[in-house]
């Protein structure tokens, strides 16, 4: 067992060699610092105003004169920090900054703020590395951030940072003015005017299964490599826009449309909701098309599955919404969901599941199967009890407040409903309410629906005219995805599908074989595990020339 000594070398020894990996990408050589402040403001420090240079060959030396300094966190103690910038010696002894390989940030979320989904996923979007800060019992106390960039980067006019590490502080907007521009190492605890805060581990940076040699910590260097011209750009945009996060999302990264967007935006008397309501589409508008479950489950409409009974699809809705509450390491693979691996980076936020007829104790075993390490913890159960006299439409109402909801399941319809499913009104107002919230919150809201009792569909397309209730079922949802048992098999497919063909829409019916134990459906592989396959290209482009000399075109 390794003692924390040890494991604070390890990890100290592997972000220094890391910096200096990205530093050498770009062709930089030199020494970086070490350092303590020359006085207890914002840090405290026993040993203020130390100073140690160190080159690539040094990373031991420099990990155990932090160690030595750290008193094993005990205080008082001196938790140095790294000043990034190449810089290169000259012949009287001094140093003169030249640049880095990576940009940085420290954002931490000060008083009683706590670290959101918007501030995370604005940063990793960008391609930079970042995972969040402790303080105390809050795991959520802001965000470290480290860019490898593709060429070097050089020094803002101030001399603290460089160029790209204020706008990440920007992006990530998480106001801590005078911390954001050091770099303080993963292992340490720094004791600041706000509080003692940690980043417990620099391998929450990295891929889950990474290691520490030289070769390695190479590639992932080279992997995460991002311009960071992209991060001034977006940066840009997040000010022009007023840090909206919705118009920013809405409007993209590209500066120079911020003059058109902003114009209709203050046509609108800079109202966010009303924009929300009648906006353009920025001029990238494939971008806009987000998925939870590519080609499959769209974000920002309403999903119907249909089935007849014995398919599993409460289980299916369930697995669905656990594996999209979990928080998955960075570089972890994602799990996949009817064939297809579901979209990770677009499920931050709370996943809200309505089970109209399941009760906890089935609820839970299911859990149990589906996640048995307990990991789904961003999920929120729903029943059918919202209070005296409040509809399901208001207390859809109420979960607006949610800042992210990356997917909601409503399973089944017909217990949320305030009558007959076979009457319009009914099930028109119960489709408003939902497809309100799925536009406003840009959520995948997967409505779960039963098939006409005797129902018997051959194809996923028949499920369509085999819904349960009224002709809304069928109009109102953008993709419904039919599912039917065939023998010992299960057959799934789209029974309706109104996302553009560019958008990568599965379009076969696929085979899956049913593993009871877990509750789960396994693809079949090749052939055997597709029906009803579309045309190929080149077998649309031969009926096409075809046709063109028959005269047929």
């Amino acid at each position: 067992m390794p003692t924390p000594t040890e494991i604070l070398h390890d990890l100290l020894t592997t972000e220094l060699h890391l910096i200096w990996a990205a530093h050498k990408a770009v062709g930089l050589s030199g020494f970086m610092s070490l350092y303590t402040n020359p006085d207890q403001v914002p840090f405290r420090a026993k040993m203020a105003g130390e100073l140690f240079w160190f080159g690539p060959d040094d990373v031991e030396a420099a990990a155990q004169k932090v160690i030595s300094l750290y008193n094993e966190g005990v205080l008082p103690n001196s938790p140095m920090m790294l000043n990034p910038v190449v810089h290169g010696k000259n012949e009287d002894g001094t140093y003169t900054p030249i640049g880095s390989g990576i940009i940085w940030c420290t954002s931490w979320c000060l008083g009683i703020d706590m670290l959101n989904d918007e501030s995370t996923e604005r940063i990793w979007e960008k391609g930079v590395l970042a995972s969040p800060y402790h303080r105390g019992a809050s795991d959520r106390a802001g965000l470290k951030m480290i860019g490898f960039c593709d060429s070097v980067q050089t020094l803002t006019e101030d001399g603290k940072s460089v160029t790209g590490c204020k706008e990440l502080y920007d992006l990530a907007n998480i106001q801590c003015d005078q911390y954001w521009h050091y770099y303080l190492l993963s292992g340490i605890s720094y004791l600041s005017n706000n509080g003692m805060f940690l980043h417990p581990d620099v391998y929450g940076l990295l891929p889950k299964s990474a290691a520490k040699d030289a070769e390695s910590i190479e590639k992932i260097v080279h992997s995460n490599a991002i311009s960071a011209q992209n991060v001034l750009e977006a940066a840009f945009c997040w000010n022009s826009y007023e840090r909206y996060h919705s118009l920013y999302k809405k409007f993209g990264t590209h500066p120079d449309d911020v003059e058109t967007n902003l114009r209709f935006f203050n046509l609108v008397a800079r109202d966010v909701q009303l924009f929300d309501a009648t906006g353009p589409m920025r001029k990238d508008a494939d971008a806009m098309f987000e998925f939870i479950v590519p080609g499959l489950i769209p974000r920002g409409s309403v999903t119907l599955l249909a089935a007849t009974g014995g398919t599993g699809k409460s289980s299916l809705a369930h697995q669905l919404c656990i594996l999209s509450s979990i928080d998955y390491e960075l570089g972890e693979e994602a799990p996949h969901w009817l064939g297809q691996r579901l979209a990770i980076e677009k499920c931050k936020g709370i996943c809200v599941y309505f089970s109209g007829e399941d009760g906890p104790p089935i609820i839970n075993a299911r859990a149990q199967i589906f996640d048995p390490e307990g990991r789904a913890k961003r999920l929120m159960f729903q029943r059918t009890d919202f209070g005296e006299g409040v509809s399901f439409s208001q207390h859809m109402r109420r979960l607006h407040k949610i800042p992210n909801v990356p997917i909601m399941v409503i399973d089944p319809a017909r217990k949320y409903l305030t009558g007959d499913e076979d009457d319009a009104g009914v099930v028109s107002e119960f489709f408003e309410a939902i497809e309100e919230f799925a536009i406003t919150k840009g959520a995948a809201v997967v409505v779960v629906h039963h098939l006409k009792k005797g129902a018997n569909p051959t194809s996923a397309h028949e499920v369509l005219d085999m819904l349960r209730g009224s002709q809304v079922f069928i109009d109102r949802p953008r993709v419904v995805i039919g599912m039917f048992r065939d023998g010992p098999y299960t057959i799934a497919g789209l029974a309706k599908n109104n996302i553009p063909p560019n958008m990568g829409m599965v379009t076969e019916e696929r085979v899956f074989a049913r593993d009871p134990k877990r509750l789960g459906l396994l693809w079949l592989p090749g052939h055997e595990g597709i029906r009803n396959p579309n045309l190929t290209e080149d077998e649309l482009q031969q009926i096409a020339t075809l046709a063109q000399l028959e005269g047929r075109t």
